[in-house]
């Protein structure tokens, strides 16, 4: 096949300046000050104490498994898309902000990382395809000794005039607030746990939010600084995957630089100043930066609700998840909502498949329009390297209509599986792939009829998913209303059961209307019952439609005891009413047949 068209984006050129902490710069710094009077004559020449940094760049295209895995699962490196150790950026005067960093790629990833760390120079010089250059060492000055930083910054070049203005407001540490718009609360959310990054002249240096948002980067800066923030922390990364373009074998090189360096978002230059009055973050629009910061919100509040329930949450750590910024999906008559959703917790990162259902899997976020292994290989190693546990997809084109309180739902329901993931084992969750990658799609249901071997454990996960990213979002949003995926009700009439079409179409139920009258999930067959939970922990036998469910006698359940009858040998609805009947023995067992047969869901 022809090579891909290379499109020419708008360029910003900048003079290459020397860096002021580079190793050369420090010591003639050292030297200069040793030549000074006698207060200084105890500086040294040569090499100090100050921990040292190697900066460097590479051709990501050429990024083979091993070189990605190595950069990826080492919390030392700092990567980019920009040269951000060139010192003609660190002023007021280029003001770098998001726009000119996008103008300022030239398709090399940079990275900087301590000295010491030998195996990432190892691995990277391992391939001469990768065009790994090594551009500069850098010396990590003590924040309090502004007075070697100022003689490094004349070596550099920088005159007099130009150092009284960095004095305005020194030693100032970064810190205030990360937020984003959330159209539901009508009001701007705290961001928790992401990270929050600072250049000291291309040395990285960055905390996370806490449960308020707010953030202190621990460096008291004598100038300005590069700032922004990253969508990974010890509990999750999330990967960045662009596939918005009508043309995608146009844009591979871009979604390969992207995807290597991750979710790092720019927001540019931050004055001394800026930093002493406190410095926020407030993302609105619809981008990916706001996108990255409701999933790392949704994994903050399931762990809190999974604590509240005493049940376990996601895997503590390494769990990968990919951010999908696609187009706006196509609409085929048993997808809801093509606007948004088709969401994945495949765990591949934790589990054991095939390799031919795992590039599937894989293919499957392309939408068929690309094969991988053939049309972009490149690309398809290195998303092998790093498999996602959990994927999201977002339209890039508009924001969705109630954007906040149903991707919160979407998001509690996939961490939901994760959740269960915990409770059963990965041979469980093997099974569960084996029933859910391959297309078993049927008019009105995308997880097919229910007849095939594994459906089991696909009627079990979706319907539990469903119910706790139901019951969380009440809880997150209390007065949200929603989409529902379900398009069926179950009434009653003379004793005989029948259903009745709930229409949907430009209408948003309330949550807790959808819950308790969503009897089906995906309403094509009555084999994923995601409304027997609820009924079995509700107190009312009536539902907001007036609907009476006569049989609803019981109450009270938890999650944790519903939870708890999970586990790696319950594979079917017969054995969760089993697992649920024989740990339960206290509550009226009658009661509980009842509302089990209500949802096709007791053993016959």
């Amino acid at each position: 096949m022809p090579p891909p068209i290379q499109v020419q984006k708008t360029k910003v050129q900048t003079q290459v300046k020397t860096n002021p902490l580079s190793l050369r710069n420090v010591e003639k710094a050292k030297s200069t000050l040793a030549l000074k009077n006698g207060e200084h004559l105890s500086r040294m020449t040569g090499k100090g104490n100050e921990p040292e940094f190697v900066y460097f760049k590479f051709n990501p295209q050429e990024l083979n498994q091993e070189q990605f895995l190595a950069l990826e699962n080492d919390s030392a490196v700092m990567l980019m898309e920009i040269p951000f150790a060139n010192m003609s950026i660190y002023n007021s005067d280029f003001a770098l902000d998001e726009s000119r960093a996008e103008q300022l790629k030239d398709g090399n990833v940079y990275g900087v990382t301590t000295i010491t760390n030998t195996n990432i120079f190892t691995v990277l010089s391992s391939r001469a395809e990768t065009q790994t250059q090594y551009l500069d060492t850098l010396v990590q000055i003590a924040e309090e000794d502004t007075t070697l930083q100022f003689q490094a910054m004349r070596e550099a070049g920088l005159s007099e005039e130009e150092l009284d203005k960095f004095r305005i407001c020194l030693f100032k540490r970064p810190h205030g607030y990360v937020r984003y718009w959330d159209n539901d609360f009508n009001r701007f959310e705290p961001v928790r746990t992401i990270m929050v990054w600072s250049l000291y002249f291309g040395i990285p240096i960055y905390s996370y939010t806490d449960e308020n948002g707010y953030y202190e980067i621990p460096w008291r800066y004598s100038i300005g600084t590069i700032m922004g923030t990253k969508a990974k922390n010890p509990r999750v990364t999330v990967k960045p995957l662009d596939t918005h373009s009508p043309s995608l074998l146009i844009e591979i090189p871009t979604i390969i630089a992207q995807f290597i360096v991750g979710s790092v978002h720019v927001y540019g230059w931050v004055t001394p100043c800026q930093m002493k009055d406190g410095k926020d973050f407030n993302y609105t629009g619809h981008t990916q930066v706001r996108y990255w910061s409701q999933i790392l919100n949704a994994y903050y509040f399931h762990d809190q609700y999974t604590r509240d329930d005493k049940i376990l949450s996601a895997p503590v750590s390494g769990m990968v998840c990919y951010a999908h910024w696609a187009k706006t999906g196509n609409f085929i008559d048993f997808l809801w909502q093509p606007d948004f959703g088709q969401a994945s917790t495949w765990m591949l990162g934790h589990i054991t498949l095939t390799g031919t259902l795992i590039e599937a899997a894989l293919n499957g976020l392309f939408d068929g329009e690309i094969n991988l292994a053939s049309d972009a290989p490149n690309l398809f190693q290195l998303l092998w390297a790093i498999r996602p546990d959990m994927t999201f997809r977002v339209p890039q084109a508009a924001e969705p209509q109630r954007y906040n309180a149903r991707f919160a739902q979407i998001a509690f329901h996939e961490l939901g599986h994760a959740s269960h993931f915990m409770q059963v084992g990965n041979l469980w969750w093997a099974n569960l792939g084996l029933g859910e990658i391959p297309n078993r799609a049927v008019p009105g249901n995308p997880y097919g009829d229910g007849t095939y071997q594994t459906a089991g454990y696909v009627s079990l996960a979706e319907s539990w998913a469903e119910f706790i990213g139901m019951n969380y979002q009440q809880r997150r949003y209390p007065a949200a209303a929603a989409f529902s995926k379900c398009t069926r009700d179950r009434t009653y009439i003379d004793g005989t059961s029948g259903f009745n079409q709930v229409i949907l179409d430009d209408h948003f139920y309330l949550s807790s209307q959808l819950i308790e009258n969503q009897f089906f999930f995906f309403g094509g067959g009555d084999w994923i019952p995601m409304g027997l939970y609820h009924d079995l922990m509700d107190n009312t036998s009536v539902a907001p439609n007036n609907n009476s469910e006569y049989w609803d006698a019981v109450q009270g359940v938890t999650i944790r005891q519903m939870y708890q009858a999970f586990g790696p040998n319950v594979n079917s609805r017969c054995d969760y009413y089993n697992s649920f009947v024989s740990q339960n023995s206290g509550l009226n067992l009658s009661d509980v047949f009842r509302i089990f047969q209500n949802h096709n869901a007791e053993c016959q």
